[in-house]
């Protein structure tokens, strides 16, 4: 399947980043989650067909299951919840590990290929017509 670049650009820098996971300190793991947590938002966003607008992403969350699968919403809800902890976690807190890094991106790709719209018809076809 194939996903809009600047999604598909998001997921392969992080990949890229976790490719070295000895270079990743904090910041870099903070950007990593911020690479996947906007590759979350952009994909609900044109799944609620709101691509362009600036509707707040939890109100796009809220609205995500009117447009897709009720799964499908709530695991890229729960995931944007886990990356915007991860992007805003204290100093007292753990750092997220490469493991957890590796996880989100894993998610993050499947969350991101489940929010992709599907061709569907609408209306019904004449099969008869033409026929003698």
């Amino acid at each position: 399947m194939s996903l809009p670049s600047d999604v598909q650009d998001r997921l392969i820098c992080v990949g890229n980043l976790l490719a070295r996971p000895e270079q990743l300190d904090g910041v870099r793991i903070r950007c990593c989650a911020e690479l996947l947590r906007t590759a979350v938002e952009r994909s609900v966003a044109r799944a609620c067909g709101a691509e362009n607008t600036d509707q707040p992403v939890h109100a796009l969350l809220i609205n995500l299951p009117s447009h897709v699968d009720a799964d499908v919403a709530h695991d890229a809800s729960q995931l944007w919840h886990a990356l915007s902890r991860a992007i805003r976690h204290h100093g007292y807190e753990l750092t997220p590990t490469v493991a957890e890094l590796r996880g989100w991106h894993t998610d993050t790709t499947s969350v991101v290929e489940a929010l992709q719209p599907t061709l569907t018809l609408s209306g019904t076809i004449d099969l008869t017509r033409g026929l003698p």
